[in-house]
């Protein structure tokens, strides 16, 4: 997997999470809508890659999820917060 900029991956998990809030929005007016739908799980899917991508290279985005199964380690706190610009 190539490696890739902290600021580029993070503005397109910010640019496929606001399209995906915009579409849950849209769906509970058309829930009925199969092209929305389609396209909201596709999103769905890019987004869980880029997440990862970016846990893989720069740690955790939330705190939700980061204790890795029979691990017993809590991985939120190591390295920089989201936020910070390193």
């Amino acid at each position: 997997m190539p490696v890739m900029c902290k600021n580029p991956l993070m503005m397109k998990i910010t640019e496929i999470s606001f399209t995906m809030d915009e579409l849950r929005l849209f769906l509970d007016t058309h829930p009925d809508c199969v092209e929305a739908l389609a396209y909201y799980n596709d999103l769905q899917e890019k987004r869980a890659l880029a997440v990862a991508e970016y846990e893989a290279q720069f740690g955790p985005l939330t705190s939700y999820g980061n204790v890795e199964l029979g691990c017993g380690e809590w991985k939120w706190v190591c390295g920089p917060w989201p936020w910070q610009n390193y």
